[in-house]
């Protein structure tokens, strides 16, 4: 009897350890944002941070580049002046609209992250 105990006990200890063992081969380790929400809560905000510095900085550049275009219509004759810092105004409001442009879609690309979407 005290035989059939001991084998009782074992087999079962057997099972549990069995059954542990295939619940962690089963288990497969997976990133923080598997249902894509990521633990980093400051993801986005440095997200719109980088997009912001880097609206500034090619801002700062349009403005330097529409300077010196403004400067180079300034050196013509006047017939071709006026046409030529009219067409520079142009392009430098197209510039700047497409420049905000990107910062929203870069910004809005920014709530987007870890959802599986490339930002």
């Amino acid at each position: 009897m005290h035989l059939a105990r001991h084998k009782t006990i074992i087999a079962c200890a057997l099972a549990v350890a069995l059954f542990g063992l295939a619940a962690l081969v089963g288990c497969t380790m997976v990133g923080n944002n598997l249902t894509g929400v990521g633990l980093d809560r400051n993801a986005p905000t440095t997200c719109v941070k980088q997009c912001n510095d880097s609206y500034k900085l090619l801002y700062q550049e349009e403005q330097k580049r529409h300077l010196a275009a403004v400067e180079a219509c300034q050196a013509l004759p006047q017939p071709a002046k006026g046409t030529c810092l009219a067409a520079e105004d142009a392009v430098h409001q197209a510039n700047k609209a497409a420049l905000s442009q990107g910062k929203i879609d870069c910004q809005n690309n920014c709530h987007r992250q870890g959802t599986g979407t490339a930002c």
